[in-house]
């Protein structure tokens, strides 16, 4: 007899999980993809050692980086015939079949510890990590024929990150860098992840230009409206393209 109170729960708290399995599919998440997105970016970064390498030269040190990167994009999507709706902006988008079209324009800010390391005599090959602060901010526009809802989704966090240095020239390096941002915040952005790829040539002895190719993944994980029992539609952004940054290095 002592055993179906433990029972009762267990039931109860099974019945539970499975209801929340259905609720999660009461809408269509929001898939967005642009692979022609200019992606601009910029670093401050100040060597706390050692001192009198030339700063613009990838070099062994510890420093603080502060980075700017984001792009603006668009993308379309389908909606078929009896399709789940999308729930965002205090809209429903529920007629279908429909397309819906989407703006987006992404920033991100991130302060940052940096150690890198070369190793060898020739000190060509090099690799970094990161970890620091980061902030997040993502506006989207979705619009149907018949409705339009926009959003600013903007939060802060963790951010970390590893890239590896090869140098041509002491002035000229082929460098690539992943970065990973998370803030556990469900109506914010939630996480993203930034890959670069780039060749880096230095411009005098504080300075730098960067050029190459950037990619970025931002997803939104929602959580329930204050007043409603419907699920918000969940966002992914995944943008790329052709990147330009400039570095100033102290």
């Amino acid at each position: 007899m002592s055993l179906l109170p433990t029972i009762r729960l267990l039931a109860i708290a099974l019945l539970a999980a499975l209801a929340a399995g259905c609720v999660s599919d009461t809408t269509s998440g929001i898939s967005i993809t642009d692979r022609s997105v200019f992606i601009p970016s910029g670093r401050f970064a100040v060597d706390i050692s050692p001192k009198g390498e030339t700063p613009s030269h990838p070099h062994s040190s510890h420093g603080i980086e502060l980075g700017l990167s984001g792009g603006s994009g668009d993308d379309t999507q389908g909606l078929a015939s009896g399709a789940l709706p999308v729930v965002f902006g205090g809209q429903t988008f529920s007629t279908t079949p429909v397309t819906l079209a989407h703006e987006f324009d992404f920033r991100f800010v991130e302060l940052a510890y940096r150690y890198r390391k070369f190793f060898g005599s020739t000190q060509v090959f090099g690799i970094e990590a990161l970890g620091g602060l980061a902030y997040a901010d993502l506006d989207l526009t979705v619009a149907s024929p018949g409705q339009r809802a926009s959003e600013s989704l903007q939060s802060g966090g963790i951010v970390g990150g590893f890239g590896v240095v090869w140098k041509f020239r002491p002035s000229t390096s082929l460098q690539s860098r992943i970065m990973f941002f998370g803030s556990g915040d469900d109506e914010g952005v939630t996480y993203a992840s930034r890959l670069d790829v780039y060749v880096a040539q230095a411009i005098g002895r504080h300075a730098a230009l960067r050029a190459g190719f950037a990619g970025w993944n931002v997803r939104s994980e929602r959580d329930y409206y204050d007043v409603s029992p419907s699920l918000l539609s969940t966002i992914r952004v995944r943008f790329s393209g052709p990147a330009l940054g400039l570095d100033l290095m102290f």
